[in-house]
């Protein structure tokens, strides 16, 4: 999205929505600019790739959130990262992954669990993504929200069987 795209967009939308923005722009700057004159909240995902891009964003204040994908960011250890720059910028969070399956759903609900309440938007439930169960995992659901059980590690136990047969094994 572009400003003037930007202006149109705001002018037609009725007062007092409850709206965000998420990755309105392809670029920095357009974002930079676009974020001068919006009025709503908005959360970076594709342009927050590292670490540096989230302490950047939050520096500038060029957004209020992010949408931290665990694969995009490198994994759980540099997501844990950018969750801790997102947090010390006040930026809320919003914990997913590019695809979906049990095993990353275990992942996003773990490192989602980490993040204060008032800065986590969401989890994303992934399982869904995928039509073959690759583990179970230990969670509770309840009132629309979610919760990880007390399993050790990230809280699943996972079918081998359905993974087949290791391409490498190490001793």
């Amino acid at each position: 999205m572009i400003p003037e795209t930007a202006k149109r967009l705001f002018a037609s939308l009725p007062n007092g929505l409850d709206f965000v923005l998420e990755a309105p722009c392809s670029t920095w700057l357009q974002t930079q600019a676009v974020r001068a004159i919006s009025p709503y909240p908005i959360i970076l995902d594709e342009l927050a790739q590292s670490e540096a891009d989230v302490f950047t964003a939050g520096a500038m204040g060029t957004a209020d959130g992010i949408g931290l994908k665990i694969s995009k960011a490198g994994g759980l250890t540099p997501g844990r990262r950018q969750r801790d720059i997102a947090r010390a910028a006040g930026m809320t969070v919003s914990v997913q992954d590019t695809v979906g399956s049990s095993i990353a759903f275990s992942g996003i609900l773990q490192l989602g669990a980490t993040v204060p309440d008032q800065l986590l938007r969401c989890v994303l439930n992934c399982e869904d993504m995928v039509t073959i169960k690759t583990a179970t995992v230990d969670a509770t659901f309840v009132d629309g929200g979610v919760l990880p059980g007390t399993t050790p590690g990230l809280g699943i136990e996972v079918d081998e069987a359905i993974l087949g047969t290791p391409v490498a094994t190490w001793d």
